[in-house]
């Protein structure tokens, strides 16, 4: 099978002005202090106090945050979050801004680099829409505690464009991975690999991981959908195979068989609900049984044991009785001879 590589967004390239100065030195004169000096006044340094924000204006500025960082705005959500009182950060909030401090100096390093050492204008316009993506998703990976992931996508971006300073800045800054210390590959195949692997080997847990990333290197290509709702409905996750296959009907209309795949998977969780609910309102057929008319025949600390017992009475032909007791026991009682 020939897979397919799609891109997506295009990476800004900083452009650094040199500026030439004559030569020489300027001198630069001493000042001179003079003859009587005025006894200096003490002068107080202006506290820098934040301004208080309501309740109202603090929920307005986190909610701009969350949505900044949900489509990646990383440059924008840094600048909001610094608007928001530090104090009340919690501890992941913290380690964001960290984060996002990072990705800005990676920003400062690219815009004070000479133009010839990320010059992309080789690229097309969809690789370099792809290489913004991974970019950007590389990112999300490093807050998301997800190294390897993000180590992987900004490989790729280098196996795209093998000047990509920001790529190879974010590597050395926030991975420690200076140039050498990596192999450049096509990490898009290797991950292809990977699920095929962790597919039919039937590690369908590990094929999910491989195939969600996969997304992020090939997020137009059906293949990988049909395979991530496959793997889900091995694991017994209907729905969220379900929702795979949709994502491939919407990108290749024309797979009938999908189609028929998804109407068939929604009827088994229709009858599968609809089986839970007959089980959750099914009547109860015991019968009241005044205790006085039966007799104790054990007790069981679980209710599991007390019906093993229960039904070796009734092959026996005893009408057998299990009940919970106030002490959280499990008794099982027969009906006294001659009882009711």
């Amino acid at each position: 099978m020939t897979n397919r590589r799609y891109f997506s967004a295009a990476i800004a390239v900083g452009v650094a002005v040199f500026i030439t100065f004559p030569s020489g030195v300027i001198a630069q004169a001493k000042p001179t202090a003079p003859a009587n000096p005025a006894p200096l006044t003490p002068v107080k340094a202006p506290i820098d106090v934040a301004p208080q924000l309501s309740d109202d204006e603090l929920f307005q500025l986190e909610q701009k945050y969350k949505d900044a960082m949900a489509v990646k705005r990383f440059d924008d959500a840094l600048l909001i979050l610094q608007q928001l009182p530090e104090a009340t950060f919690s501890r992941p909030r913290k380690a964001e801004k960290q984060w996002l401090m990072m990705f800005q100096s990676v920003e400062n390093k690219v815009a004070s680099s000479s133009s010839l050492f990320q010059k992309d204008d080789e690229l097309d316009d969809e690789t370099r829409k792809n290489i913004q993506k991974l970019y950007r998703q590389a990112q999300s990976a490093l807050i998301e505690n997800q190294p390897e992931l993000a180590k992987d996508m900004l490989i790729h971006v280098l196996f795209l464009h093998r000047q990509n300073l920001r790529a190879k800045a974010l590597l050395d800054d926030a991975l420690d991975l200076k140039s050498g210390a990596y192999k450049i590959e096509n990490m898009e195949a290797k991950y292809w690999n990977k699920s095929s692997i962790a597919f039919y080997g039937g590690n369908y847990q590990q094929a999910v991981d491989v195939l969600n990333a996969l997304s992020y290197f090939d997020k137009d290509n059906p293949v990988v959908f049909e395979r991530l709702g496959s793997a889900y409905y091995m694991m017994g996750e209907k729905e969220k195979a379900v929702s795979a296959w949709n994502t491939v009907l919407f990108l290749d209309p024309s797979n009938k068989e999908i189609d028929g795949i998804i109407k068939k998977t929604q009827q088994l969780i229709a009858d599968e609900k609809a089986e839970v609910k007959a089980q959750r309102t099914k009547p109860r057929t015991t019968k009241a049984v005044n205790v006085a008319d039966t007799q104790l025949m054990g007790k069981f600390a679980k209710q599991e044991q007390a019906y093993d017992y229960a039904n070796t009475l009734r092959k026996q032909g005893v009408e057998a009785i299990v009940a919970e007791d106030d002490d959280g026991k499990w008794s099982v009682r027969v009906p006294k001879k001659g009882g009711k």
